[in-house]
């Protein structure tokens, strides 16, 4: 995996407060989740997509370590179909603020949320900008809006002749090419199966949000992920990546 050593569980306690007295008082937290992605995709996507992220962004950065990731996150558009998992919104808004205590208490002074899991970005949005209210001593960043990420899958599907909605969000084209790139063994491309494609409207996630993944696609899947290649992985992974350093620099005190 990407910047294995940048991850804080695999430090011994010592190495992480040495890590943090020379200056790496950054610490990025992956919120991810444990749902379904289609027939051919595992249940740990995001936290794979996500985790991978989280890593890249902090060898980009220097000066940032990698928290372990919180997982599940908020998923319950996903729950009718076997393996999902959940959290009640209060419930994990509480783990994310334990997170930053604990980190606060030992040190770290910059705290960046990368949600990898459309769910959790509005969450992370909001509670970047209401702990940067109440603890404005430090900086907290909110890495990835879905904003963001669908203006890059759309500029992505343009610039590669491929149909409107291919990359649709969620165990499309773009994440079984970042799958592909990571962690082609966990990927079963046989059994890739396309499932709503289409323009992804706001009607369209506001539909998801509400009446679930099934009043979309009946195998959970918004997008083509036939049109897959680690090639495309690459591609798309980088591209994420410069967004989400872009955006951090820019706000980083």
């Amino acid at each position: 995996m990407i910047g294995s050593n940048l991850q804080l569980k695999n430090m011994t306690w010592p190495e992480i407060g040495q890590k943090i007295k020379n200056g790496q008082d950054s610490v990025i937290i992956n919120l991810a989740s444990m749902e379904q992605h289609g027939l051919h995709l595992p249940e740990c996507t995001d936290e794979v997509i996500g985790l991978g992220l989280a890593c890249g962004l902090a060898e980009r950065l220097g000066d940032a370590l990698v928290a372990p990731s919180i997982i599940p996150g908020l998923s319950e558009h996903h729950l009718a179909l076997p393996g999902s998992l959940s959290l009640r919104p209060e419930i994990f808004k509480g783990i994310i603020e334990d997170y930053v205590t604990c980190y606060k208490n030992h040190g770290f002074k910059k705290f960046i949320l990368v949600a990898s899991h459309g769910g959790n970005m509005d969450t992370a949005n909001k509670m970047a900008d209401e702990f940067n209210v109440r603890f404005q001593d430090d900086c907290f960043i909110s890495a990835l809006t879905l904003e963001s990420l669908m203006k890059i899958l759309m500029t992505y599907e343009m610039e590669n002749n491929m149909p409107t909605g291919s990359c649709g969000g969620h165990a499309c084209a773009f994440e079984t090419s970042i799958m592909l790139y990571f962690a082609p063994e966990l990927v079963k491309m046989d059994k890739a199966k396309a499932g709503y494609v289409g323009l992804p409207s706001k009607e369209l996630i506001d539909n998801m949000f509400e009446n679930g993944i099934l009043g979309i696609s009946e195998i959970g899947v918004i997008g083509d992920p036939t049109l897959a290649t680690r090639e495309l992985g690459e591609k798309f992974y980088n591209s994420v990546l410069d967004d989400m350093e872009k955006h951090v620099r820019e706000l980083l005190k």
